[in-house]
C-alpha cells in the first residue's frame, strides 16, 4: 500500500520527534518507542526519496530522448528547407537568364515571378572616406544614469544610409560607392495547374 505521507510531512514528523526525544521529561521507555517509530519513518523517508529519485531519473530520459528528437527534427527541418530554395533558385536563375517568362508552366503547376523590392549590398566596410562622409550615418548610444545623469557610456557606430544609398542606386547616378550595388529581388509562388474546362 503507498505510504500517505508526503516526503516533506514524513520529514517533519522526523524533526519534531528527534526534538522531542531530547527533552528530559522522557523516560527510557518513552524513548524506546520513540527510536522505534523513528526508526520506521526514517526507513519511509529513504522510501520516498528513492521514489523521487526515480522520476526526476524518468524525467532525465524523457528530456534527453525529446532533446534528441528535436535536434533531428531542426536538423531534417533546414535540410528539407536548403533543398527548397535549391530547387527555386534553379528556376529563378533560369527567368534572371531570361530563359523562361514569368509565368512558366508544367503539365501539373504553374508558377509567377514578381519583381519585389531589390536588396541592397552595401559593403560599407570597403568605402572609401569620402563616401563614408557623403552617405554614411553615425549612430551614438549614450547610457546615462536616471538618477543623477552621469553618462557611463557612450558608443559610436558608422554605417550606410541604406534609404539615401538605395534612392542614388535606383536613380543610377554614377555618384554612389563603387563597391554598394542592388540586388534584384523576385518573388517566385507556384500553384496546382489551373486548367480550362471545355463547354
Amino acid at each position: 500500500m503507498a505510504d500517505k505521507l508526503s516526503y516533506v510531512q514524513i520529514s517533519e514528523q522526523i524533526q519534531n520527534l528527534n526534538l522531542l526525544q531530547d527533552m528530559p521529561e522522557m523516560d527510557d521507555q518513552d524513548r524506546t518507542r520513540v527510536q522505534e517509530y523513528l526508526d520506521d519513518l526514517a526507513s519511509r523517508q529513504e522510501n520516498k526519496f528513492d521514489n523521487i529519485i526515480g522520476m526526476i531519473k524518468k524525467c532525465d530520459t524523457y528530456i534527453s530522448v525529446l532533446e534528441e528528437e528535436l535536434n533531428e527534427i531542426k536538423t531534417n527541418l533546414d535540410a528539407w528547407k536548403r533543398n527548397k530554395e535549391m530547387m527555386v533558385n534553379i528556376i529563378k536563375f533560369a527567368y534572371q537568364q531570361e530563359l523562361i517568362s514569368n509565368k512558366p508552366t508544367g503539365s501539373k503547376y504553374q508558377g509567377v515571378f514578381r519583381k519585389v523590392k531589390p536588396r541592397l549590398v552595401d559593403n560599407f566596410s570597403n568605402w572609401a572616406d569620402n563616401d563614408r562622409i557623403e552617405f554614411g550615418l553615425r549612430k551614438t548610444v549614450t547610457i546615462t544614469r536616471l538618477k543623477d545623469g552621469e553618462v557611463l557610456e557612450v558608443k559610436e557606430e558608422e554605417m550606410a544610409d541604406k534609404e539615401r544609398l538605395r534612392e542614388v542606386l535606383s536613380a543610377d547616378t554614377g555618384n554612389a560607392p563603387v563597391s554598394a550595388h542592388l540586388v534584384p529581388g523576385y518573388s517566385f509562388t507556384y500553384e496546382r495547374r489551373k486548367r480550362l474546362t471545355e463547354d
